[in-house]
This record gives C-alpha cells, structure tokens and sequence, in this order.
C-alpha cells in the first residue's frame, strides 16, 4: 500500500486484533513508488495491492484478470495540486509533475480545464507523489500533484495549494485488489479479512483520537499522518452499493467509466474497461 490514511484500516484490524480473530495473517508494505509497487503485484510479489481506481486501470490496460472486492476510500481533500512559491499560472511555460498514465493526469488535467490552462503550455514530469514536496522545494517544478501526508510537508515548506480532489467529489476512489485467481482459490479468506477491515473503519469513525495514536508507530510516531483530513472513509453500506453487491448497477461504474474513456483516448487501455469483470462485491460481509 501507499502511505495514504485510507488504506490504514488493515493496520488498525490487525491492532486491534481482528486479523487475529478471523484467522488471517497479514504481512504489510510500503513501497513508496506506486509504480514499483503495481510491478511487484503484477509480479506475483504481493497477494493483495491498496491503490488509486485510476491507476489499477491504466496498470491493467483494461484486461488484466484483477478484481476490485473491496473500496477503501474517497479521497475528498487529500489529494491535492501544489504550486512552488512565486509560480505564475499566466507564465509561458509550466512544469507539471503527476504520476503519468494514473489517475492524477486526469486529476490535473480537471485542473487545467477549470483554470483554462492550454495543456500546450505545460511540460508533463512524470513523479511519484513522496517526490513532489522535494521537487517544489528545489524549483525542479512548478506545480506538483501528490496527497497527504505529503500535501502538509510541501506546504509547511511553502507551497501553495491550488486545486484539491475536495474540488473533484466521487473522481478519486480508492480500492483494494487482488488477482481473479487469488480471489477464487481463497474466498473464504478473503472474506474474513474483509470483514476484519469493515470493522476496523466502524471502530475507527467512532474512536478517531485512538486510532490515531494506534496507527502513529506505523507513520514514524506521527498521530497527524494517521489523521482523517480529506479522506473519507468507506464502510459495509457504501461499499455494497459501490461494488453492487445487492444486485444493482455499482454506484462505482461511473467513475470507472469516466477513467476508461480517458486512458482509451490516449492509447493506455485497448477496450472499455467491464464493471462487472473488474468489481465483486461479494466477498463483502
């Protein structure tokens, strides 16, 4: 997983000890390069992966046998455009750096539309979100996509907000996935483990100052990176009807097609992304 609050719920069952109670073992990571990190699933490296919607698509080019059993999160302020001190949006050039070919060069093209920014004038970098409070800092570029706990870093050394996914609502979900194959062969596993995560969101909405300080050993003893600000979280109610696991369309289909038609139109997906191949919702409890 990336070190993204959203994702925190597996910890906390495994804290709290919920993992222990299903039965469920669970070894975790943090990568730090979502990139390396989609390679080292595809490589058969990690049985479960916690990633952005819009990257598993254009990681998966739309046919890769994975599945979505469970959504994590919606980023609602988390995510966020950061500009360098001083950057002139009306300047000739830009620099901009994202994650290219994931979901934050959607995120940033939203931005540059509603600013009316020609794309023209921009210089893509690609660069995984921990980079980007550096590469503000250094000057290396002007406006930089990343989330938290990385937005607060870069901004306590001066960058400036500009545009956050609290502008963007519904576009930035955030899932949990494992291979069909995995899936099929431990279903009853995968379920507990479901199970022990819904719990943990429950136990975490009620008991936010606790689990905060229960997750800060996993962030470096810092209670404000385990911290609820701009993400929302998703319990067993939402993610039924996200992933239609009561027999209607997935409330995520949406989104999911707006990510599809984008990747389609610059090459990354060969065919429209299926909701009923990608989404299960029946591993849910």
């Amino acid at each position: 997983m990336d070190l993204w609050p959203g994702y925190f719920p597996a910890l906390l069952a495994d804290e709290l000890g919920y993992l222990a109670e299903a039965r469920v073992s669970v070894k975790f990571s943090f990568p730090a390069n979502t990139d390396r990190m989609m390679a080292d699933f595809a490589a058969g490296q990690y049985d479960i992966i916690a990633v952005a919607l819009g990257d598993l698509i254009s990681a998966t080019h739309g046919r890769a046998p994975v599945q979505v059993f469970l959504v994590s999160d919606e980023s609602a302020g988390g995510d966020a455009l950061l500009a360098r001190a001083g950057t002139d949006l009306k300047a000739r050039q830009l620099t901009l750096a994202t994650n290219l070919g994931g979901f934050g060069e959607l995120f940033a093209r939203e931005f540059l539309q509603r600013r009316g920014i020609d794309a023209a004038r921009v210089v893509w970098i690609n660069a995984d979100a921990a980079d980007i409070p550096g590469l503000l800092a250094s000057g290396d570029v002007d406006i930089g996509h990343t989330w938290e706990p990385y937005v607060s870093a870069a901004e306590s050394q001066g960058a400036v907000r500009l545009f956050s996914s609290a502008d963007t609502p519904g576009l930035i979900p955030d899932v949990v996935v494992a291979t069909r194959a995995t899936l099929e062969r431990r279903q009853a596993e995968f379920r507990r483990f479901t199970g022990a995560w819904l719990r943990a969101v429950d136990w975490w909405l009620e008991h936010p100052g606790e689990a905060a300080k229960r997750l800060a050993p996993w962030v470096g003893g810092d209670a404000a990176k385990a911290s609820l600000k701009g993400v929302r979280l998703m319990q067993r109610r939402d993610n039924r009807r996200l992933l239609g696991a009561d027999g209607e369309l997935p409330a995520l289909a949406p989104v999911l097609a707006r990510y599809s038609a984008f990747f389609l139109d610059r090459g990354a997906v060969a065919r429209p992304v299926d909701p009923a191949r990608l989404l299960r919702g029946d591993l849910l409890p």
